[in-house]
């Protein structure tokens, strides 16, 4: 799915982690005419509040990324990602999942979903992230998120 200027997302938590981790969540922002993030998502961020947190703080102060009221919790799935889920749906925007889980029933119930990598592969093609994407997998598993590599390939070379 291209990503573009005019779409409007809800990101959950782990996207916001990877991102910031690997110093392109402003870049990746900027990716989307809109970004909200659920109260829940901020919630589970906070609980660290380590440089993560403080970059998604700043990304709201500036007005990249607007925080909804909402938290709430569906079978199976974690706060953030219930929320994230059900604010997509009020909103009509994609959601930012990476969990597997989460991803089906957000499919599911008819909503349009997009996960890191995709984003990182966007990032790519624009020069921001200009490792090659071996070295973009690599840094992806030593900051502990896990895909598989062939699917990582496939996404990097659609």
């Amino acid at each position: 799915m291209p990503i573009g200027g005019s779409l409007r997302a809800v990101f959950n938590t782990s996207p916001i982690i990877v991102l910031a981790k690997l110093g392109v969540l402003s870049s990746a922002l900027k990716l989307f005419s809109e970004v909200e993030v659920p109260s829940g998502v901020l919630e589970e961020l906070e609980r660290k509040r380590d440089e993560v947190y403080q970059e998604l703080i700043r990304a709201i102060n500036e007005g990249s990324v607007r925080v909804e009221n909402i938290r709430r919790r569906l079978p199976r799935l974690s706060v953030g990602e219930s929320s994230a889920i059900l604010l997509a749906l009020a909103r009509n925007k994609i959601v930012v999942l990476d969990d597997k889980r989460a991803r089906r029933l957000a499919r599911e119930l008819g909503l349009e979903v997009i996960g890191t990598p995709s984003i990182l592969k966007k990032l790519h093609e624009q020069g921001i992230l200009a490792e090659p994407p071996s070295t973009i997998y690599r840094r992806l598993i030593e900051i502990g998120f896990y895909i598989d590599k062939k699917l990582f390939n496939k996404i990097f070379q659609e």
